[in-house]
């Protein structure tokens, strides 16, 4: 395959892999703004404890732990998304370095 050919379809993966990166580091940006405004409702339901039974207390309390819940493993998952991508990246940044590498010593000799 000409190296001009094999170049396009590298840069054309690694260019579909960064606009993948680009969307987890976005989905990760979304799940910690709404962490971000559960804690600052938890802190807000915190503050008004002091009148409150216990028993709602508890449920509150129960209830925002669902969702911190929920919320660190979607953030786990897209970043464990993002990892993967990255790696992928460099992968395919080492293949481009290396055919260039080998191209470059065909062209002297």
């Amino acid at each position: 395959m000409k190296i001009d050919i094999l170049l396009k379809k590298l840069l054309d993966q690694k260019k579909e892999i960064v606009e993948a990166s680009k969307v987890s580091a976005q989905s990760i940006d979304f799940w910690e703004e709404k962490a971000e405004k559960l804690f600052a409702k938890m802190d807000e339901e915190e503050e008004g404890w002091s009148y409150s039974p216990n028993d709602c207390i508890e449920d509150t309390c129960s209830k925002n732990l669902k969702e911190i819940n929920i919320l660190m493993k979607r953030m786990k998952f897209e970043n464990d998304q993002l990892d993967v991508l990255e790696k992928k990246i460099e992968e395919l940044e080492e293949t481009i370095s290396q055919t260039i590498e080998e191209h470059a010593k065909k062209q002297k000799k």
